[in-house]
């Protein structure tokens, strides 16, 4: 749970990144392996998804050529 004005923070793979665009799909086949939600985690609309969840829209930042940092500021109590 985070209170109102709390923070959350995900970093994790960026679905957007060139990198996996580029995959062979040989390549996404061995990765998928491993994560078995993986279409549905590239699938979903995450600042959308937060947004609905009670958060405000969050900043998206690029940390390494294939992940990325979400952070998002509770506007509802108790999300």
């Amino acid at each position: 749970m985070v209170r109102t004005g709390g923070h959350l923070a995900i970093m994790d793979m960026n679905p957007k990144s060139e990198i996996y665009r580029k995959m062979p799909p040989y390549i996404l086949t061995l990765l998928k392996s491993t994560e078995p939600y993986l279409d549905q985690y590239f699938g979903l609309d995450i600042e959308q998804a937060l947004v609905d969840s009670g958060f405000a829209a969050p900043t998206i930042t690029c940390n390494t050529p294939r992940h990325r940092t979400v952070v998002a500021e509770a506007i509802n109590s108790l999300v």
